[in-house]
Order: C-alpha cells, then structure tokens, then sequence
C-alpha cells in the first residue's frame, strides 16, 4: 500500500515528490502506528504501550524496505535502457543461486583471510559482460543514521583493498530525516566522513549544503550514466 501511495504522490508532484519523502513518511508513519497498533491490540491482547513499542518496531523494518522500493522506481527506467540489472545482499545470500547472481556474489566479496563476506548493498547495480558481471555500483539506502554512518564507508574501505573490488563505486541515497548530514556549517561528524569515503551522497529533500560528492537525489541517474 505504501509505494502505491508514492505512485500517487509522484503522479501529483512529479519529480519534486523525491525532495519530499521525508513529508511522505511522516504522513505514511502516522497511518501505520494507527492501524498496526489497533492489530496489535486486537489480535495479540497487547496494552496500548506494548502495542506502541512493537509498532515502532516494525515501522523501521516497513520504512527500510520501502524507501529501496522508492529508489528502485526512481532508477527502473534507466537501468532497462542501458541494460543494467538489480540485486540486494539479501538476495545474494541464498543458498543454491544461479550462475549469473552467484558470478555477481563472487564479484564483491570482501576477503577476510579464513573468510569471505558479502559487504552491505541494498541495491546492487551491475551489467552481464560475457562471462563475468561488471559491477556498476553498491547503494546503501538509508532513512536515518542513529550512529550507523560508518557502516557503509567500512565497506567502501575493504572493496579498495582488493584490486578486483577497488573500482566498485559505493553511494548513499538517503532522505537523512535527522538532518546528520545535510549542512555543513558546521558540518557533523556523519557528513565529514561519508563525505570523505564514499563516492556520492544522494539525498532525498529540498534543503541542504549541496557539495561535489553531496547531491540531489535527481542527480543519481546522471552520476550512474558516467559509470557505464
């Protein structure tokens, strides 16, 4: 229900619906703590409190997969003409993949000695290339931060130990609800460091210091374009 509610967003303020996602959500939060709540209640005999708590809960997980749903729309149109396919970390990490997803899983695997793991990607764009995938780019999609920004530069460290993950551009899409990286005067410890590692911080709102590496979410497509 809530990315047919974006459709319709979208349809009545066309691209400026992506620089008022934060609006969106806030409006989408109230609606599921209303409902989820009243199950809650309902179905589990849980106080209003309990219910509350779990509610809260629950938003988190419904916001994250969403706001992936969002960006997968925004970018849908330019991977089908240019020939770019989607995956997540979450598919990756199945067991039994084909061929072409278990190549692109072998593609970006962070070696740790005795061990190898996958790094974070909740939107990983890459292109078949004969036998083996190139990859495009990991995005890391996030609503807001809570002392998790250096989750994603981490990755964005190990991929460029390897000379085959080195090239591999790692950005950010985000609406940062918390506003931890949207202004530089000055700027918070969130936004010196992504801004520092990673190779684009696309957010999803109006205001903000835009910089060479910090951007409008509008812009993603144009940045992809030069990767390919």
């Amino acid at each position: 229900m809530i990315i047919k509610r974006f459709k319709e967003f979208k349809d009545k303020y066309g691209e400026q619906a992506y620089k008022k996602l934060n609006d969106f959500f806030q409006n989408e939060e109230k609606i599921f703590y209303k409902n989820k709540i009243k199950e809650l209640m309902e179905a589990e005999g849980l106080s209003e409190q309990t219910a509350t708590i779990k509610a809260r809960q629950s938003w988190v997980a419904t916001i994250g997969r969403n706001l992936e749903k969002i960006v997968e729309m925004l970018i849908s149109d330019f991977c089908k003409k240019h020939g770019l396919f989607i995956t997540n970390d979450k598919i990756l990490k199945r067991n039994k993949l084909p061929k072409e997803l278990d190549l692109v899983k072998r593609a970006i695997l962070v070696d740790f000695g005795d061990y190898s793991l996958l790094p974070d990607g909740d939107i990983i764009l890459y292109k078949k290339n004969n036998e083996f995938p190139k990859i495009i780019a990991i995005l890391s999609v996030k609503n807001s931060f809570r002392e998790r920004y250096t989750e994603t530069p981490y990755w964005k460290l190990k991929l460029l130990q390897s000379e085959l993950t080195k090239n591999i551009k790692v950005m950010m899409i985000t609406p940062d609800k918390d506003d931890e990286i949207s202004f530089s005067h000055p700027p918070r410890k969130a936004r010196i460091i992504l801004e520092y590692e990673l190779d684009g911080i696309y957010l999803a709102k109006g205001k903000f210091n835009r910089s060479k590496k910090i951007k409008p979410i509008i812009e993603l497509i144009d940045d992809l374009k030069k990767l390919i």
